[in-house]
């Protein structure tokens, strides 16, 4: 049985879910290769607007694997082993489509980073964050700490780094490092719900946007000629009119 299944939802939404019962989703070799098959199939499928990543455990990824890091004490395998990693992440750093993770029981290191990878984080009231990797004598990995800190600002991501800081439901959102926190039933349907809610909005301007937002910040120039450039191509399109059109006539907008 596969580790890693791709579920077609609704017209044009997708869930990766996630089932390595043997490994509570650690993010293993073999496990990282099966998603990264699979994000990339669900990426370049044009039919694919929005994607959820979920899991079918009781818990969304424990991190890596430790029990299989035991052969890294030459420097050029612990690297080699990184940038294997790092395919996964920038995969998902790279995809215009949103992404949106469905985070239960415990996500943690690596698996944070997955959470972290995507556009919006649902959690359950009962799930746990965290980022252990001090307490096995690591640094953060899969891009966390690049992730986190534009999530919540330099100063809290320092807070949960150094000190090797567990959120359980609330506290995740109350620090902001996630964006919604609903009862642990309700992970999967409010996840489904503002997938939705992409849907109804046109996909070319949520990329567009993806991308404005990936500039580095203090860079206003490189800022204002990317913005230029994308509204130029929104201006040209043919959602524009129909947005204008639909909001004076007071109806919803149908775009393609």
């Amino acid at each position: 049985m596969t580790s890693v299944v791709t579920e077609r939802l609704d017209a044009g939404i997708a869930r990766v879910v996630m089932n390595d019962a043997t490994s509570r989703n650690a993010l293993g070799e073999d496990f990282r290769r099966e998603l990264v098959t699979a994000f990339g199939a669900c990426i370049e499928d044009a039919d694919i607007r929005a994607l959820i990543v979920a899991t079918a455990l009781d818990d969304f990824s424990v991190g890596g694997n430790l029990s299989k890091m035991d052969d890294l004490t030459d420097p050029k395998a612990g690297r080699a082993r990184m940038k294997s990693a790092h395919r996964l992440a920038r995969l998902l750093a790279s995809s215009d489509k949103p992404m949106i993770a469905a985070v239960k029981g415990y996500a943690m290191g690596a698996g944070a980073g997955l959470a972290l990878a995507c556009d919006t984080i649902v959690m359950g009231r009962s799930a746990t964050i965290g980022f252990p990797f001090h307490k096995v004598g690591l640094v953060p990995d899969f891009a966390i700490a690049y992730t986190l800190a534009r999530r919540v600002g330099v100063g809290r991501a320092k807070q949960a780094l150094l000190y090797a800081r567990n959120y359980v439901g609330e506290q995740a959102g109350e620090a902001g490092i996630v964006d919604d926190v609903v009862d642990d039933d309700q992970v999967d349907d409010r996840a489904f719900g503002l997938a939705e809610e992409l849907l109804r909005l046109p996909s070319h301007t949520i990329a567009l946007t993806k991308r404005l937002l990936d500039i580095p910040a203090g860079n206003l120039e490189a800022a204002l000629e990317a913005e230029a450039m994308a509204q130029a191509l929104c201006f040209a399109g043919e959602d524009f009119p129909e947005g204008v059109a639909a909001f004076m006539e007071k109806r919803k907008p149908r775009f393609k």
